[in-house]
């Protein structure tokens, strides 16, 4: 990691809560535009869900009805519909998302069961949103932002070198000579977006995945790895699908109960389940299959993210991690490296075993 992280005066405070508290302008148009969920405003409105109490008396089976197919879409205007709730509870307008977590209006008094992995020695939560995640995810969006601005800085010849990680090449897989040179000129320069819109986009996930803390960190190692190795630069097209990809491992090695690549579909569904998969073999390749992280390496990472946001006066609340948590994720690391490098060897000899040899082929078998 540079010295670049330490940056004085980069890190504000991070934003709020990405669910309103109430209707912008009594509006459950306007309330849909803030969750990112505006294209479902003519089904609520056709449903006749057009009042705060009408929004509030929807669940998962009522939106399945009028249309909102997608369950991770259905989960996030449910966290949405449960901050009102919360709001109206007497819960403060000015708490952050670190201090008050939405759960699922559909099941309100759902008792939270702790669930164990082998990495960390203490329990993680699978619904409640911990105190220090708010300022770990502004940590994280200013360092993504800072490579963004270093990417766009690469040579045309660079930027171009790794297509499948661009949203601009659409689907992910498609061979961008395929593309005709008609949609090339259509191209928009797309500026840098700025560290709240990046923490945003990562909230956004976080709210319905719900991975541990240190996920991010791990996350962020991988990035910085990608850009070591194989020399890939973040950029404004290719940002997302690189923190995407580099979510889905980083989960995939802390925790026994990992969530699968269908359900970052869900999560995201700007990207197919067959982009997701695409993406993950790209990242893993030009990775050279390597997440393995020593206990230094996460906590190089974790003092100068700690280091990043205690100049701002911010407080990191994430615990370092203990001597036995570290050893775990050492252990799953390496051991997922292993099986990595084993499906990559599997793959190469299975397609090496789909193609003709010369003597089947001239003898017409």
């Amino acid at each position: 990691l540079g010295p670049s992280w330490l940056r004085v005066g980069s890190l504000r405070r991070p934003p709020m809560a990405s669910f309103p508290t109430s209707l912008p302008d009594g509006s459950v148009g306007g309330w849909l535009q803030a969750l990112n969920m505006a294209k479902y405003d003519p089904a609520f409105a056709a449903a006749g869900v057009t009042t705060e109490q009408a929004l509030k008396r929807m669940d998962d089976g009522s939106l399945k009805e009028i249309g909102v197919s997608m369950a991770g879409h259905r989960k996030r205007i449910l966290l949405g519909i449960d901050s009102l709730s919360s709001a109206d509870a007497g819960c403060s307008t000015d708490v952050d998302m670190a201090d008050a977590a939405p759960v699922a209006a559909a099941e309100p008094q759902r008792k939270v069961e702790p669930r164990f992995n082998s990495t960390s020695s203490i329990f993680i939560s699978s619904t409640i949103t911990r105190p220090d995640i708010d300022e770990i995810i502004f940590c994280v969006a200013v360092v993504i932002h800072d490579r963004v601005e270093q990417g766009e800085q690469s040579s045309q010849d660079r930027r171009d070198l790794f297509p499948f990680f661009s949203e601009e090449n659409n689907p992910l897989y498609k061979d961008p000579a395929e593309r005709p040179r008609a949609d090339e000129q259509k191209k928009k320069k797309r500026e840098v977006p700025c560290e709240e819109a990046i923490f945003h986009t990562i909230q956004s996930v976080y709210e319905c995945a719900k991975f541990p803390s240190e996920c991010l960190i791990i996350s962020l190692v991988y990035i910085e790895r990608l850009s070591a190795k194989s020399h890939v630069p973040l950029l404004v097209t290719s940002w997302r699908p690189i923190l995407l990809a580099a979510l889905i491992l980083a989960q995939k090695v802390w925790d026994d109960k990992s969530l699968h690549n269908a359900d970052f579909s869900l999560f995201c569904p700007m990207f197919t389940l067959k982009e997701i998969n695409h993406l993950e073999i790209k990242f893993l390749e030009l990775l050279e299959h390597d997440v393995s992280i020593s206990a230094s390496l996460y906590a190089s990472y974790y003092f100068q993210l700690r280091t990043l946001c205690n100049r701002e006066n911010r407080e990191f609340k994430l615990k370092q991690l203990d001597s036995a948590a570290s050893s775990g994720l050492e252990t799953r690391s390496q051991a997922y490296t292993s099986l990595f490098k084993r499906e990559h060897k599997e793959r190469l000899s299975q397609s090496a075993n789909a193609i003709p040899s010369a003597r089947s082929l001239g003898s017409g078998l």
